[in-house]
């Protein structure tokens, strides 16, 4: 196996992405191009570590050095890597590495206090909590970039519905009761129950007001 690209890109200004796509999953930012560099040279070696502990084969990799890897500058949001055809063993490996960092994940946030997940360390970093809405929303959000929408029937829509309805429906009498404050706000279940509605039906009308507004009728 030859030795994977590490391809850098310009984010915001003063932020910077390094990505090496050959080992999916693993990347690393930094507040300059080379900074970026040397964290995704030290990520790989920290990702094939956790990957391993977690039970996923990383033979493949372990020959590999990342002083070694050759930079290459990004010209645009598709790397060669991410044009490959995918193969059944693709899905499979995908499958495994993404059930083995969820399970770091949840094992490294279960040890954390109520507190401590609320508790953001300074002004301009976020806290525990809002990393992990950040990831479940940016998931929502990649997944809908597979739909193909109207030809094939709206599965990731679909899906989030069985999520929200899985969730209730799990719900234990005691998950029910009581006032929670999320980022200085109370919250009961009621009332995510009533947001949810609510967010549902307000974008049902927005919706209706679209296609409207391009000269169409449709009635549910």
């Amino acid at each position: 196996m030859s030795e994977p690209n590490i391809y850098v890109t310009e984010g915001r200004a003063g932020y910077w992405i390094a990505s090496i796509p050959a080992v999916m999953g693993c990347n690393a930012s930094g507040k300059t191009r080379d900074e970026a560099i040397a964290n995704a040279r030290r990520a790989f070696r920290a990702y094939i570590e956790l990957l391993d502990a977690r039970g996923v084969s990383v033979e493949h990799w372990k020959g590999l050095d990342p002083d070694a890897f050759t930079v290459a500058e990004s010209d645009g949001p598709l790397f060669p890597e991410d044009q490959r055809p995918i193969e059944e063993h693709d899905l499979r490996d995908f499958l495994h590495v993404f059930e083995a960092q969820h399970a770091a994940l949840i094992a490294l946030a279960s040890t954390l206090s109520a507190d401590e997940l609320e508790r953001a360390p300074d002004a301009d970093t976020w806290s525990v909590r809002e990393a992990l809405e950040h990831m479940m929303n940016t998931q929502t959000s990649l997944l809908s970039r597979l739909e193909k929408w109207p030809d094939d029937p709206f599965n990731t829509l679909g899906s989030l519905h069985r999520v929200v309805y899985q969730r209730f429906t799990a719900m234990e009498p005691a998950d029910t009761k009581g006032v929670k404050v999320i980022r200085g706000r109370p919250w009961t279940v009621r009332r995510v129950m009533r947001r949810i509605l609510e967010h549902e039906w307000e974008h049902f009308g927005h919706v209706q007001e679209i296609i409207a507004a391009l000269g169409g009728s449709r009635k549910a």
